[in-house]
């Protein structure tokens, strides 16, 4: 028999419900939400505490790039060790304070927002649970194998780097567009550092940097090289169409890409318009 899965006892579920709700509050201009959301993740998900232990575990298993076969058979291994020698009484205690700060000063439609790891997430909390067939465990384990070594063209990745790596990928970005930007710079390294319990920080401060281009591009409209010239105007529209597009609580390494150039834009808009 199919055991149900009970996504409010899923400590991943929770935190990136959690971060999308952070994203939406910030967008809506609703502080008080958006400070509230912050104090909760802080309060429950620092990788000191119960909950936050219990995160590293799933993310260690989903944002990882790809592996050979035996190197991720050995990650869920080690993972499912690690996983063991958590207090498990602890978890659901410091879960049912989350869901009780979630319905009393949130709302319960937190818990319908979109998760993209969902599935994975569903499956990694059955394989934890440890009360599965061997047969049934097995091959939920093999889908996360399969998940680890797909080679993919693009991965929707935040995961911990060293400063040589960071170095490295803003070189790069370098070679390839010219010099950076300070505010450039300042997005990039937030993308390929934030992981874990940082990622909210990191959703946040790209909304806010999202919501201040789309304020200097909405101006930007009224400047007389741009409002003069139908075909400025039009293309000034789509680069807003754009912004509106990008969703921070989903950053893939295209989008974070799509934003650069937007930055480097206004900045040539303003610096003609000096």
């Amino acid at each position: 028999m199919k055991t149900k899965h009970n996504k409010k006892r899923n400590t991943a579920f929770l935190f990136e419900a959690l971060t999308t709700e952070l994203t939406k509050s910030f967008i809506s201009q609703d502080k008080k939400r958006t400070d509230t959301i912050k104090k909760i993740i802080k309060e429950h998900f620092t990788k000191k505490n119960a909950l936050g232990k219990e995160l590293d575990c799933y993310q260690s298993l989903i944002k990882e790039e790809t592996l050979d076969s035996y190197t991720a058979e050995k990650l869920i291994h080690q993972t499912r060790v690690e996983y063991e020698s958590l207090n498990k009484k602890q978890i659901f205690q410091e879960q049912s304070k989350v869901i009780k700060k979630i319905n009393h000063f949130l709302g319960k439609e937190v818990y319908n927002n979109f998760v993209p790891n969902y599935k994975n997430y569903a499956t990694l909390s059955q394989i934890f649970g440890g009360n599965l067939p061997v047969r049934t465990r097995v091959l939920m384990e093999k889908k996360i194998i399969d998940s680890l070594v797909a080679e993919e063209q693009e991965k929707d990745l935040m995961k911990p780097v060293d400063s040589l790596v960071v170095n490295s990928f803003v070189k790069n970005f370098n070679t390839k567009y010219k010099n950076l930007l300070p505010e450039q710079r300042e997005i990039l390294e937030r993308y390929i550092t934030s992981f874990g319990a940082d990622e909210p920080e990191f959703r946040l401060s790209l909304a806010k940097n999202l919501r201040s281009l789309q304020e200097k591009v909405r101006t930007s409209l009224n400047m007389p090289e741009i409002s003069e010239d139908e075909l400025m105007i039009e293309n000034t529209k789509k680069v807003l169409e754009i912004i509106s597009n990008i969703d921070p609580s989903r950053m893939s390494e295209s989008e974070l890409l799509k934003v650069l150039k937007i930055q480097k834009l206004v900045s040539e808009y303003h610096n003609d318009d000096d």
